[in-house]
């Protein structure tokens, strides 16, 4: 076999796992308008099972503000999602489902990452349908600070994968095919960040 064919199925292999715990969420925000009263504003983003109990991690602007949070698997399933908690100043929420025994990711070290490395990105880029879309980059810094509205966002992977409107909330990973379990930690897929939380530059 190859080097790239090698390299080919260990990407393949990685996405095929991780992206049965990436999920679609649709985000139902309401507004007032002058003219037309109250007006509901839709919002798309994705998610990652970190629980199979029902527990999904996203960014915090994908929900915030939502009256109502949709997760859609990548089975077709959909459910009703809670925001059982949220922190602005690192972007992150946690959502739960009522559903048992739903494919959850296992997470990774961050802190073992290097500049260079192989990364990727799944999500549900333009909240098309058909399932996560993939992108594949490197690892282009480690640590950096990015400005916020009134912080400063610290310790960011800054990569040139490829992050578009609905990525947002899913998994930047590495691309061992090994998800492994909580028992066997040498086997387990980096799920290093959330993709809206990405210094990502062309």
């Amino acid at each position: 076999m190859s080097i790239l064919t090698s390299l080919e199925s260990q990407i393949t292999g990685a996405v095929e796992k991780l992206s049965e715990s990436v999920v679609s969420i649709d985000s139902v925000r309401v507004t007032r308008d002058f003219a037309y009263g109250v007006v509901p504003i839709e919002g798309k983003g994705s998610g990652l099972i970190i629980d199979s109990k029902g527990y999904v991690i996203t960014n915090n602007h994908v929900i915030d503000g939502a009256a109502k949070v949709q997760i859609h698997l990548k089975d077709g399933r959909s459910f009703v999602g809670e925001v059982v908690g949220s922190d602005p100043s690192t972007d992150i929420a946690v959502v739960h489902v009522e559903a048992e025994n739903l494919p959850a990711a296992t997470l990774g070290d961050s802190e073992q990452l290097k500049v260079g490395q192989l990364a990727l990105a799944i999500g549900n880029t333009l909240g098309l349908q058909g399932g996560p879309t993939v992108s594949l980059g490197v690892v282009s810094a480690l640590g950096r600070p990015l400005p916020g509205a009134d912080f400063i966002f610290e310790g960011l992977i800054q990569t040139d994968t490829a992050i578009n409107p609905g990525n947002s909330g899913g998994p930047l990973a590495d691309i061992s095919d090994q998800m492994g379990n909580a028992t066997d930690p040498g086997e387990r897929t980096s799920c290093a960040t959330l993709a809206g939380n990405l210094w990502n530059h062309p």
